[in-house]
Formats: structure tokens, sequence, C-alpha cells
């Protein structure tokens, strides 16, 4: 029959379009209860703490703010923008409520994007790094956080951001603090992570929330976590196998950081609604941060073009090798920089895109460098030591000894090149921080036949003799080269 009415039961195209509008009206209304569910949770908390009203401060959220700058189009929101294009991020990790210390950072990394060479590089600061009071007084760098939120509640997390760009004297653009929960509700609504675990450990002293203890175990090879599976693998500290201290575990923050840097830009993380609700709530109940979701969801597409091979870790330590050096402080353990004046250490927060070893190798010299070595301190074995390092990069180090005078306080180049060598000379200077002399008192130098009786003038007037003919520097070492050894294996 002409003109006969069609319904087709089982969906047409006109069934498929009431399905999209219907989906697409639950998602907004979805995002909408968690957006206001989370302006509420905030504005209750900011005014609790601050003795304000509600109403006061939902005008005063970041969100809304970041609303106002999505909706009128605000360009101040340049968050890429740096005069260095590049920005520089501190991640604190906190116990948060339930936890003794609630405030004390367990995780403390830096990373730096650089979004001209397309590189990142991660640091790892040792919650036991001391942090100067000035006076000669010292805290532990994991109660900066915990003394900055008391004496500003909400604000805490910025201003250790500030408190630590002052110490390493770099800019830190933003700071993110998350607690436990905050963590594992972040992994979860990501729909898990994949990490490598690189080797197989158990822990059987990981703390749990009623003050006991409980076995954990991984296995070596690559695997998804839950955000309960990932926060037990970032906070163990007692596991077999090497996996145990602060430092080996700072190497799995910086896993677990990637893997999660990862996650949050794979395909399907932003496209997925109900998957970015549940990042904006995780967000916004549980983690501090000067960065906006909106501001997030922004910074995502810069991170796509980062891969693995791009990245620098750097985990300090008080290994042979390492930084840092231990120290008792009214009984209480921390660790200091084996260079005294944070050179160093604020060199490595600075330029965090090279390895250990790709440092290392920018003193390697260039031509072959000769040279002796003389210990003007009174730490014994100090001159063997800073042998077998500077063997090690790729000097020739003849012979070592004891300097007639002890008590150099800056460790002192003698150049017997006549300046023929000054990009060596430069290396050293800077690797040993050391003092150069560079002229050669011609009243102290003898012509015998074997010319081995030259002499240089050091502290307190006293000769230091130079052994063979061919050696292109006498090197005194003093206080100042301290840090490049661990002194304390000698003592």
């Amino acid at each position: 029959m002409a003109g006969l009415l069609k319904v087709d039961f089982l969906g047409g195209e006109a069934e498929r379009r009431a399905r999209r509008t219907t989906a697409f009206l639950a998602v907004g209304f979805s995002v909408g209860v968690g957006l206001l569910a989370a302006i509420g949770a905030g504005a209750s908390y900011r005014a609790a703490t601050l003795g304000t009203t509600v109403f006061e401060e939902v005008g005063n959220l970041p969100v809304i703010a970041e609303i106002r700058r999505l909706a009128w189009g605000d360009e101040s929101d340049g968050e890429s923008v740096t005069p260095d294009n590049r920005l520089t991020f501190l991640f604190l990790g906190i116990g948060g409520e339930g936890h003794d210390g609630s405030q004390l950072t367990d995780t403390i990394l830096v990373a730096s994007v650089d979004l001209t060479s397309k590189k990142i590089g991660i640091v790892s600061l040792p919650r036991d790094l001391a942090f100067p009071l000035g006076g000669g007084r010292f805290m532990k760098m994991n109660a900066v956080n915990a003394y900055a939120e008391q004496s500003h509640p909400g604000n805490g997390a910025r201003d250790t951001a500030d408190a630590l760009a002052e110490l390493f004297a770099v800019r830190i653009d933003h700071v993110v603090r998350v607690d436990f929960s905050g963590f594992e509700a972040f992994v979860d609504a990501l729909g898990g992570i994949d990490v490598d675990v690189e080797r197989s450990f158990t822990d059987n002293e990981y703390p749990t929330d009623d003050y006991k203890w409980k076995s954990v175990s991984f296995e070596k090879g690559r695997q998804r976590m839950d955000g309960a599976t990932a926060l037990q693998f970032v906070r163990s500290r007692h596991g077999g196998n090497g996996e145990g201290g602060d430092f080996a575990r700072a190497a799995r923050q910086q896993k677990v950081l990637v893997a999660t840097k990862d996650k949050l830009i794979s395909k399907g993380t932003f496209t997925n609604p109900q998957r970015v609700v549940k990042l904006y709530e995780a967000v916004a109940k549980n983690i501090q941060t000067d960065l906006s979701p909106w501001a997030i969801v922004k910074l995502a597409p810069f991170a796509q073009g980062f891969s693995k091979d791009d990245i620098a870790s750097t985990v300090l330590t008080d290994g042979p090798e390492g930084e840092l050096t231990p120290a008792n402080v009214e009984g209480a353990f921390m660790l200091f920089p084996k260079k005294q004046d944070w050179s160093e250490v604020r060199e490595i927060v600075r330029d965090p895109f090279k390895t250990k070893e790709e440092r290392l190798a920018t003193f390697k010299p260039e031509s072959d460098v000769r040279i002796e070595i003389k210990n003007g301190t009174y730490r014994n074995g100090f001159a063997g030591l800073v042998k077998d390092k500077l063997s090690g990069i790729g000097y020739q180090v003849s012979t070592v000894g004891n300097a007639a005078f002890r008590g150099y306080e800056r460790t002192v180049i003698f150049d017997l090149t006549n300046g023929a060598k000054p990009s060596e000379l430069a290396r050293l200077k800077k690797l040993l921080d050391a003092n150069v002399s560079t002229t050669l008192p011609s009243w102290l130098t003898n012509s015998s036949t074997n010319g081995a009786d030259r002499a240089v003038v050091g502290e307190g007037l006293q000769p230091e003799q130079v052994n063979a003919t061919n050696t292109d520097f006498l090197i005194v070492l003093g206080d100042s080269s301290l840090g490049i050894v661990d002194t304390l294996a000698t003592q």
C-alpha cells in the first residue's frame, strides 16, 4: 500500500541518532555532576581551612578561573610558553589523611621538559636530603612541605616548589602533590598502567594501614598495575634482590611516572568521556596543584612527541660514584652534597637531560694528559681515590703521594705546559673545583740531566716536587675537591 508508514523496531537511522543523543546527554550529565561535586568539595575544603564561606571560595577555585579562560578565550593560559621553551615540574608524594606524618613527602621528583629538543629529564631527591635553614641549621627535605602546609594551608605544595627553586637556583613552573589515595584513584581512573619491573623482589615489611606489616612481591617483566599495586611498587623500601632502600625506590618511582605519562597520552584516554570524568575527579579531590585539569588536558598533546629514549633519569645517591654523603645531625640521619657548595647537585637539577655517564664523559680529556697528584688534605688515601677517578675518565696519572704542606682549603693545579692545553686545564679545574697556578718559578726549576728535580711553590711556601719530566699538570688536592669521591671510604 502506497504511503504506508514503515516502522523499524530493530533500529534504523533515527534510532541510531536517538542513541547518540542519549549517550551525549548522559556523558554531559556525568561531566556536570562530577564538575559540581568537585567544585563543592574544593570550595568546602577551602572555606573550612580559611574560615570563609563556601560561596566566597567557589569563585576562588582554580577550576572556575580556568572555565572563565575557556569561555572567554583568555590567552594568559599559555602554559607551554616560557622564556626558554622549557617546563619544570615538581612532583610530591605524601601519605595523606590517616597516615603518620600525613604531610611529609615520601616522594620528591623534579622533572624538566625541553619542548625544543624534545627531551625529558627526571631527578629524584632523597627525602633525607638536608634542607638548609640558615645559621648552620638543617631539616630533612621531606619536612619542607609539612611546615609549608602548616603555615599556609592549601598552598603548601606551591610554597615547597618555591623553596626548592631557590635552593637549586632553577625555575619550577608547576607543582603536583598527590597523596596515597589520590595516586591510587588516578591510576585506576587511567585504567591501570604498564610497568617494566627490572628484577623480581619480595618485601616482607610493607606497612599496612593498621600499623602492621605484610609481604608484597613483584615478578620481573612488563605487567599491568592497578592503583593499589602501583602504590605498593613505589612505596616498598625493604625488598630483596637489590630493591631495598630509598634509592632503589626512587628509581621505581621514576618508572611509574613515565608509565603514567605514557598511559595518559595514549590513544583512548581523552576520547573516553567516562575516563575523563574519573580523571577530573581524581585530580580535583586528591591532588594539590597549580595546574588545573583543563591545563593538564591542554599540555597532554605536547607529551605525545616524547619517547622513552628521550628521557634521562637521575637518582641522587650516597654511593661511591654518587653525589651525596651521609651525616648524623643531632641524632637524625641526613644526606649532604659531597660538594659542600651544592654546585654539583644544582647543576644536575638545572640540566637533568644528561645521564650520570654522559655528565662524566664531558670531563674526558680530548688528548693525552699526564698528571701527578699530591694529597694536601688530612684525609688519608684521598690522592689514591682521586687517581682512580681520573684514571677511569682517561687521564694518565704517573704518581700519587702526600704534599709537603697539609691543610690546603682549595685544590691547586699547577700548569706545567705553559698554557699549551687550555681546554684540558679547564676541564680539570671544573671537575676538581680548583684554583690554577700557571707560573713556574725559575729559581725553583733545576735542569738536571734526568729532569726530575723540578719543583713549584705550594702553600706555606713549601716546595712541591715534580717527579716526571713529561708531567702536564701537578695537582695538589685541597678540601674543595672532597666532593668528587667517597672520602668516607678511607676513614
